[in-house]
């Protein structure tokens, strides 16, 4: 077919009877594809076969590769390269000077618009007519701002190579698209931003400095911390979901680090949350951060979320805070104390007597610091069991030692009383249990 065609000035490629001309928006890939069946090949693959077109290195970005296929349609290669995808390495890529991951795209799965194809694609024989955007590669992009509605993933295929060819996909999931409901969306300034900077580039804000796939990312799941809570799974959401979160974490993100750490403040104001403790606080928002396949693009972001820890939370010295350790410093950390209710405030002398509380300024009693609600808990069933067998935590080892007649090794009263040798040793030094610190009894 397109062998016997004379070669276009400049290349080695026959020059082709039919072409197409090339959306400011539109990547390489897509333009191929469009190419090759606007001149009826089944496949891009074949119709590259066909011309001895080097398909491969177009897919990984290569400038070369680029330029001879701008040679090819007849387009300015720097507006091609400008929304083409470069491949790096292990998972990277570049667009412009932008980083992505690939967590960034829709891979595996071709994304559309219904309603484009309904407008611009009147039968499947003409799939050539709808050229791809580039930001529908991207995984936070999950509406259509045109026609305001979801964009719908195309059938998986069997092999991952035939995702890659946009208009065949079009062609063989023509009458599928046409079947599928519009589900309506309006487009929110999240998803707006995001289209922007990848069609256009970025800006010289806080947010804008941070790489493309970090800014995303962080907007969906700021989000979700702010819209279900310190206990939300970063899994098991739906894409409507995703797309009100990404607009939640934006309202925040957009007005630099200040905003992000008010927004982490006022989450340790929450009513009936436990806000001694950030990793427990901020849930999703600090499980993400500290995963481990996030680079060193992600720093920038880690640090703001770090220095508020350290100004606002206690935290030992030596303990790693998203990859630094603290230096110890106290902070005033101030947090509304955990009350004495029921059980634990008709016992609050002998949580004095454990170490567990001890009596303020004005006389009253109240916990320690590190007292949580579940220590509360498991003082109260430890309690209980000891009085339905009978028993006192304090009289315990006493009826041991009777039962010996002589005293016993820290490591028997350990055995004896099912606890560790550490709390042996505890309860020793409150005056729970009598021991001989000379001879180890």
């Amino acid at each position: 077919m397109a062998k016997s065609l004379p070669a276009t000035p400049g290349t080695n490629f026959p020059r082709l009877p039919l072409t197409v001309s090339h959306a400011a928006f539109e990547p390489a890939s897509s333009l191929l594809s469009r190419l090759a069946a606007r001149n009826g090949a089944r496949s891009m693959f074949q119709f590259c076969g066909d011309i001895a077109f080097p398909v491969d290195p177009l897919f990984r970005g290569e400038k070369v590769a680029i330029e001879q296929l701008a040679q090819l349609v007849g387009c300015h290669a720097a507006a091609l390269e400008k929304v083409s995808i470069r491949y790096l390495s292990n998972g990277h890529f570049r667009l412009r000077d932008e980083f992505a991951s690939l967590q960034s795209f829709q891979r595996a799965r071709v994304r559309v618009c219904p309603q484009c194809v309904r407008a611009e694609v009147p039968s499947a024989a003409e799939s050539w007519r709808l050229p791809r955007r580039l930001h529908w590669k991207f995984s936070s992009i999950r509406s259509c701002a045109d026609h305001e509605c979801m964009l719908v993933c195309l059938p998986a295929e069997k092999f991952y190579k035939d995702a890659k060819d946009f208009a065949a996909q079009l062609r063989k999931c023509h009458g599928w698209i046409l079947d599928q409901p519009v589900a309506q969306a309006n487009c929110s300034a999240f998803e707006l931003y995001l289209t922007n900077r990848i069609l256009n580039g970025r800006g010289e804000r806080w947010f804008d400095c941070l790489e493309l796939n970090v800014a995303s990312r962080a907007c969906e799941v700021l989000g979700l911390r702010i819209a279900k809570g310190p206990l939300a799974a970063l899994k098991g959401h739906s894409e409507s979901e995703w797309m009100s979160y990404g607009a939640q974490g934006f309202d925040i993100l957009k007005d630099g680090p200040s905003a992000l750490s008010d927004c982490l403040a006022a989450m340790a104001r929450e009513d009936g949350l436990d806000s001694r403790f950030f990793g427990r606080l901020f849930g999703p928002w600090m499980a993400w951060l500290k995963s481990r396949g996030l680079g060193d693009e992600f720093e920038p972001l880690r640090d703001v979320v770090r220095r508020h820890v350290f100004n606002n939370f206690s935290v030992r010295k030596g303990v790693l805070v998203l990859g630094v350790a603290s230096d110890g410093i106290v902070s005033l950390n101030e947090q509304q104390s955990l009350s004495l209710e029921g059980y634990a405030k008709r016992n609050a002398e002998d949580l004095i007597s454990r170490g567990l509380a001890e009596r303020d300024a004005a006389g009253d009693i109240i916990p320690m610091s590190f007292v949580t609600q579940k220590m509360l808990d498991a003082y109260e069933r430890e309690k209980m069991s000891f009085r339905a067998a009978g028993y006192s935590s304090r009289n315990a080892a006493d009826e041991e030692n009777a039962q010996c007649g002589s005293l016993i090794s820290v490591s028997e009263a350990a055995r004896r009383l099912r606890v560790t040798a550490k709390t042996v040793a505890y309860m020793v030094q409150h005056g729970l249990l009598c021991g001989l610190a000379a001879s180890g009894r």
